[in-house]
């Protein structure tokens, strides 16, 4: 290391390379707020520009149409429905039927929309427009807009009742005020117009339907009439009630004639065992509903005497009486004779002669009053089923009838409700009272409602916003390359080793042919001392990356490559190698391109033997081309020699495997590095990787295609070299700090963006750079001058600015 360059050391540990993404954390795809976020703040400038040139051409039109163009908005409000009269349908309609004045006037539920589009149209408002241009023959009308009114803060659009809101819009309030008073004027002429118009059409309408509702009243009358003489019935209820009635008392006479025959049955058979014997036997039931029957018995044989409701007569009284009369001796002889004297027995015989015959007579008698009752039962059930068939009508007709009833109340209720309201009618024509009522008068905004210069500016910032996003994606899609290292590690997902600042020194080293080292050292103050630090930390980090690659296996031997030329790979491993001879490592630069060899040019040396002689001649010993820079006693240098025909034939030749195993084993180098062509397009890399512990790829930032450095990494993956990681190089500069980026090492200890930035010597050297420039303008009017570089640089100093960088 030189005196002049600022002292650093090596950390004894840190962050030695950027990782890969979380293992479980899968590439997404699509639409992600953070690179849209990363696109803006990458592309800030041009999004910021159209941002304020559109908000500000949003504002700048708004506040022009306020001041040459304002819309001032007046209005009134107007009462279509009456809020305390009840309407006319359903009001006086009868039961089952239509209110005829609802159907006369062709009334039907308030269609406010429909209202308002027929108030908006010529129809109604050729009136107005017409007055209007008779008086301002030049000057453009005001539009008219009805709209609802929100009822009780509801939301736009629901009905209020029937309340209208009539607005106007124009640039002249005077115009707006007289356009709402003849509007006003034109609707309530037109509601009174309307009102007269259908109320004639309801008394025509009225005429027409008179003679209809006249003979339907007739002929309902004649049909109730037609079926009363058909039924012979006057009122089908009381038929019905009386015909009910009579049936209840038929089934309970049935019931009772049923009850007195069984009792006369039970008589019978005590008479018939001899124990009742019948004095009187009357039956009323043979004739009537009812009536009782009593029995009287006595003596002799058997069954006590009982009373019924049976009375029976014997048809012969005499023998009866005969009877009586010797029961009455034998009771009076038992009281005064022995049971055996011969007067009782006589008497006792005379009885038992005379019991049998009157037995015999009581039986005719009973069976007599049987054979009657029959009769009159059979009698009862005919009139019962007479009756009852006649009942089973009566539902029927009593249907029949209600049903004409109801048709000839509702022709009747139609018939007077014509008449009424024909009347009604006639009289409401004659009045002149107009149905719709204005609540609002008119009143004009005396300030413009239109534009507001809130919303001009509100809508132009959203727009602006809008465009700007559009411009900042459309710029960053046409500019398809990578802007941070952390872009192509996360894009990539390869290990980041580190990353080579912009130096401004190093424009033009490779058209040039620049020879590097002497003007390297000579740099020694100003801002060129801190370029010479920038680069050399850049390295050392790179270097520090590299050797905690692998605790087990130290990279001795890397080669580095790009994905495409002039990305500047040559020259950042000249700066490594000469970072590391300043660090006291050994180190051995060869160059493995073949195709087109820039060593010797950067470091000044001749390459009249190199690599290609030690592939092609046998015999010939690598030690034997070695050259050693001067001044840099280890630093070691193997230039490419001459040009072979056919270069991937020998880097993938058995002797290039030799020979860097010979290298690595025997020359005690702390690392070999080889140049090679591009790893895209060309297999040199990927034979001569094949060989060593790795490969590395450089990847320049705002240069190379973002497709490009991942094709390569197949491209090496596929041959089987070993992949270490990626480099950045910034090929432009960028007026964010270095440190955003990072480099693979921080100080900190943890790795984080906040301590890389606050140790980043680019910090210092975009500063002190900075001061030069200004220094150099202030020293005078040179650089406004409109020479050729002065255009140069003015151009390239717009493009950063407005990139961003």
């Amino acid at each position: 290391m030189s005196s002049g360059s600022p002292p650093s050391s090596l950390p004894a540990a840190g962050v030695v390379a950027l990782p890969l993404p979380a293992a479980g954390e899968a590439e997404e795809t699509g639409f992600r707020p953070g690179n849209l976020l990363r696109v803006l703040r990458r592309r800030r400038r041009p999004f910021l520009i159209t941002v304020v040139l559109v908000t500000a051409i949003f504002g700048a039109r708004t506040l022009w149409q306020r001041l040459n163009a304002p819309v001032f908005q007046g209005g009134f409000t107007l009462l279509i429905s009456d809020p305390i009269n009840q309407p006319r349908s359903g009001g006086g309609a009868p039961a089952g039927g239509t209110d005829i004045a609802s159907v006369a006037l062709n009334e039907s539920r308030l269609d406010v929309p429909t209202l308002m589009r027929v108030l908006e149209s010529p129809a109604v408002l050729s009136p107005v427009y017409e007055q209007l241009r008779s008086r301002e023959a030049d000057a453009p009308l005001p539009g008219v807009a009805v709209s609802l009114v929100p009822a009780g803060g509801n939301a736009p659009g629901v009905l209020a009742a029937g309340v209208l809101a009539v607005n106007a819009r124009g640039n002249d309030p005077e115009l707006v005020a007289r356009t709402l008073t003849l509007t006003e004027e034109a609707y309530l002429n037109w509601s009174l117009q309307q009102r007269r118009e259908k109320l004639s059409e309801g008394v025509r309408f009225l005429d027409e339907q008179a003679p209809a509702l006249q003979e339907r009243f007739r002929s309902l009358q004649n049909e109730v009439e037609a079926f009363r003489r058909a039924n012979r019935v006057l009122l089908p209820e009381q038929e019905a009630a009386s015909v009910r009635e009579r049936l209840t008392a038929l089934r309970a006479q049935l019931a009772g004639q049923e009850a007195e025959r069984g009792q006369l049955l039970r008589l019978r058979g005590d008479v018939a065992a001899g124990r009742l014997t019948l004095r009187e036997f009357s039956s009323g039931s043979a004739t009537s509903g009812g009536g009782g029957a009593e029995a009287a018995g006595g003596g002799g044989g058997g069954g006590g005497a009982g009373t019924s409701s049976v009375v029976v007569n014997l048809p012969d009284q005499a023998l009866l009486q005969q009877l009586s009369d010797i029961e009455q001796q034998i009771a009076s002889a038992q009281a005064t004779f022995q049971p055996s004297a011969p007067f009782l027995q006589d008497l006792l015989a005379a009885r038992d002669q005379l019991r049998p015959q009157v037995q015999g007579k009581e039986l005719q008698a009973v069976d007599a009053a049987v054979q009657k009752l029959d009769a009159a039962m059979a009698v009862t059930r005919s009139a019962l089923t007479a009756l009852e068939g006649r009942f089973e009508r009566q539902p029927g007709l009593l249907r029949q009838y209600e049903d004409l009833q109801r048709q000839l109340q509702a022709a009747e209720a139609n018939l007077a409700s014509y008449q009424s309201t024909r009347e009604q009618f006639q009289l409401e024509i004659a009045q002149n009272n107009v149905p719709w009522k204005v609540i609002a008068p008119t009143v004009v905004n005396p300030d413009p409602v239109e534009p507001r210069l809130g919303r001009g500016l509100l809508q132009g910032l959203l727009l602006g916003l809008v465009a700007g996003t559009g411009v900042a994606l459309l710029r960053d899609r046409l500019d398809h390359v990578f802007h941070s290292p952390g872009e192509v590690r996360d894009e990539l997902r390869q290990p980041l080793l580190g990353h080579i600042p912009y130096i401004a020194f190093f424009e033009g080293v490779r058209a040039e042919k620049r020879f590097l080292l002497k003007q390297l050292d000579s740099q020694q103050s100003g801002a060129a001392r801190y370029q010479r630090f920038h680069y050399q930390e850049a390295f050392r980090n790179l270097y520090t990356s590299l050797r905690f690659l692998s605790t087990e296996k130290p990279v001795r031997s890397l080669a580095v490559s790009s994905s495409q030329p002039s990305e500047g790979k040559s020259l950042a491993i000249v700066l490594l190698a000469k970072t590391m001879h300043e660090l006291g490592r050994r180190v051995l630069l060869v160059d493995a391109d073949l195709r087109k060899p820039q060593m010797h040019h950067r470091l000044g040396l001749d390459n009249l033997a190199g690599l290609s002689n030690l592939l092609t001649e046998e015999g010939s010993r690598w030690r034997e081309v070695l050259q050693t820079l001067p001044d840099y006693p280890n630093w070691d240098v193997i230039t490419a020699g001459r040009r072979p025909p056919d270069p991937p034939r020998l880097l993938s030749s058995a002797r290039m495997g030799e020979l860097v195993a010979d290298i690595a084993a025997n020359g005690g180098y702390d690392l070999v590095l080889y140049d090679t062509p591009p790893a895209l397009g060309l297999a040199d890399a990927a034979l001569v990787a094949e060989h060593l512990d790795g490969i590395v790829l450089l990847v320049s930032l705002n240069r190379v295609d973002r497709a490009l450095p991942a094709e390569a990494i197949q491209r090496i993956e596929a041959a089987g070299a070993p992949l270490l990681g990626l480099l950045t190089n910034a090929r432009v500069e960028s007026g964010e700090a270095e440190g955003a980026y990072g480099y693979g090492y921080g100080y900190g200890g943890n790795g984080g963006s906040g301590g890389e930035a606050a140790l980043n010597p680019g910090t210092a050297y975009a500063y002190y750079r900075g001061g030069e420039e200004a220094a150099a303008r202030r020293g005078g009017l040179r650089g406004l001058v409109p020479n050729g570089a002065n255009r140069q640089r003015w151009s390239r100093t717009l493009r950063r600015w407005i990139d961003g960088r």
